[in-house]
Formats: C-alpha cells, sequence, structure tokens
C-alpha cells in the first residue's frame, strides 16, 4: 500500500511493506505487521531527497495496523522537513 501527502511544498510518499510470518512448511500467511517507508521529493520538479526512511514500531517491532504505520511514515518525513527547513 502507498499514500502520497503533501507538506510544505514537499511531496511525501509513505509505503508500506508488510512482514508475513513463515510457517514450518515455509508458506506465508496473511500480514503481521507493517515496516513504513517515507520518501520526499520536491513537489515542481519532483526530485527526491535525501534517501528513503524505513520505520518500525517502538521495540524494534512492526507496526500492528496500517494507520500506524501511515501516520509514523508521514511523521518522521514532517520531522525531517521541519529540519532542513531550520537555520
Amino acid at each position: 500500500m502507498e499514500k502520497m501527502y503533501s507538506y510544505k511544498g514537499f511531496e511525501v510518499t509513505v509505503k508500506l511493506l508488510d512482514v508475513r510470518a513463515v510457517s514450518s512448511e515455509f508458506t506465508y500467511g496473511p500480514p503481521v505487521g507493517y515496516v513504513a517507508e517515507a520518501r520526499i521529493c520536491t513537489a515542481e520538479p519532483r526530485r527526491p531527497i535525501g534517501v528513503p526512511i524505513r520505520l518500525v514500531a517502538e521495540g524494534n517491532r512492526v507496526f500492528g495496523t496500517i494507520d500506524d504505520a501511515l501516520a509514523a511514515g508521514f511523521g518522521a518525513a514532517q520531522h525531517a522537513i521541519d529540519d532542513r527547513a531550520a537555520p
């Protein structure tokens, strides 16, 4: 899943990476959680700023819900943009 946001003249794309459990028979079940990957680009012309930010939840755990992962990815991108604009 991928969601785009606009923030202070930048485009933020948060992509969710499914984490799936592997059974003893090497089959994959439903997602057990998500890792968020945030990418920041200039709006016009569209150019990447820095490298993607990959995030997991506190305690090095995957996010349990899509909403938590999206919020964390967008929040991290907001902080990175705000830090970039700071004097």
